[in-house]
């Protein structure tokens, strides 16, 4: 039978044994000592002065004075004397300096849960690697605050360097949130292949560049868009209805304002609606305000929807200008159409003036007709001039009868009053509307 337990090496009581208590309490002293073992230092070399029974110590590589040669031992005072206990893989003691655990494993005392500073790495569900030390595979991970608030910082060494969060599917980089290569705030997408860069915010101004464009489908809003057609405040955005564009234009009250206030744009003018300042006689039309600057000169066109007075036809344009004073008059003295054809040509001006002019020869035995170019609204006032081309020694006079709204029939006599056949210049001046 052997002497010592095999764990413990706790001494066992021999057949025929005397004084077998005092093996018995050995025993019982060293199941005292490494029982919920508490070592009161690890790595300990010299003795004590101040020592109890029951009192452990971890011996280191060098110890001295009545430890010396026991190194890597538990060294017991049981009151009297100095016992050592090799201790064996998987022994447990706390460690009463410290105040934790520690476990013999390969030689040596080693704590049971390491030091949560500077630690290489960190699973939670998952192992870490060398590049992602702190790894966590969980269904949702919660940073809360303490007191009030809670900050989740990512800092990065360099200004070309990145701090960012990236999204992945697969394994594989969608999307990409941070200061990514500069100091500028950006947001990335990527197809798995090409990554593209879909909103940048300049760090000095705050301005925001969406590279690629945007699409809303909603409604904007705010101080950038406009907050109604008049509103002129410089940046805002065009909001519906401005300059007509998908709405009605915005009436103008007094259009013949002389101190800046009327804001540049598109009108409806329309007296029974209020207003006012517009051409005498003109009831309905749309108004074009202008201003060159702060200060500088204004124009003004307004295109006749209707009026009051025959002359003021739709789509009639009258125009006007101010510079520092009062607005001009309203004119009207702008080519409304022209054309040339086998009759001659014809000029309409918008205040009703219409000009034509043709070349053509008359015969000697019967009065030859001019049709007008554009027919004419009346023929009262209507003016036909002709001049003979090419006369010879004798005199010739030129002469027109039949005049119409659409044509007038011509001839060249000589001075005995016969018909002749002459070149002739006309020009015929009178109204189209």
């Amino acid at each position: 039978m052997p002497s010592t337990s095999p764990r413990l090496s706790l001494p066992y009581l021999q057949p025929a044994q005397a004084q077998k208590h005092v093996t018995h309490n050995e025993a019982l002293q060293l199941l005292d000592a490494v029982v919920q073992l508490r070592v009161l230092a690890f790595g300990a070399t010299e003795p004590p002065l101040a020592r109890q029974p029951g009192d452990v110590w971890a011996l280191g590589a060098s110890p001295s004075g009545d430890w010396t040669g026991q190194a890597g031992q538990l060294a017991l005072w049981d009151g009297t004397g100095w016992q050592f206990l090799a201790p064996r893989d998987g022994w447990i003691a706390w460690d009463a300096s410290a105040q934790g655990l520690r476990a013999w494993t390969g030689g040596a005392w080693a704590p049971v849960a390491p030091a949560l500073q500077n630690l290489p790495g960190l699973g939670i569900g998952t192992a870490p690697d060398a590049v992602n030390r702190l790894a966590v595979a969980a269904d949702a991970t919660l940073l809360s605050h303490d007191r009030a608030g809670h900050q989740l910082k990512i800092n990065k060494a360099g200004a070309t360097d990145t701090a960012s969060l990236l999204f992945q599917s697969g394994w594989t980089g969608h999307a990409e949130m941070g200061l990514s290569g500069n100091l500028d705030f950006s947001v990335k997408v990527s197809d798995g292949q090409a990554w593209s860069t879909a909103l940048t915010v300049a760090r000095a101004t705050g301005a925001v560049t969406l590279p690629k464009g945007a699409v809303v489908m909603g409604t904007l809003g705010g101080t950038a868009v406009q907050v109604s057609p008049t509103d002129a405040t410089p940046g805002r955005l065009l909001s519906v209805g401005a300059f007509g564009l998908g709405g009605p234009l915005p009436p103008v009250a007094n259009a013949a304002v002389t101190d800046g206030t009327l804001a540049p744009g598109l009108y409806a003018y329309d007296t029974a609606a209020g207003s006012t300042g517009g051409p005498a006689g003109v009831l309905r039309g749309t108004l074009l305000h202008t201003r060159r600057g702060a200060g500088a000169g204004e124009t003004q066109l307004l295109v006749v929807e209707a009026g009051s007075t025959a002359g003021l036809y739709a789509g009639l344009v009258l125009g006007r200008a101010r510079s520092g004073g009062a607005w001009s008059g309203w004119t009207c003295g702008s080519v409304q159409d022209s054309a040339t054809g086998p009759n001659g040509r014809v000029v309409r001006h918008q205040d009703g003036t219409q000009t034509c002019w043709h070349t053509l020869s008359t015969s000697a035995t019967a009065e030859t007709v001019w049709t007008f170019p554009q027919p004419f609204a009346s023929a009262t006032g209507l003016a036909v001039t002709m001049g003979v081309n090419g006369a010879g020694l004798a005199p010739l006079f030129p002469r027109h009868t039949a005049k119409g709204t659409s044509s007038v029939a011509l001839s060249v006599v000589d001075m005995g009053g016969t018909r002749v056949g002459a070149s002739l210049d006309l020009v015929a001046i009178g109204r189209w509307h």
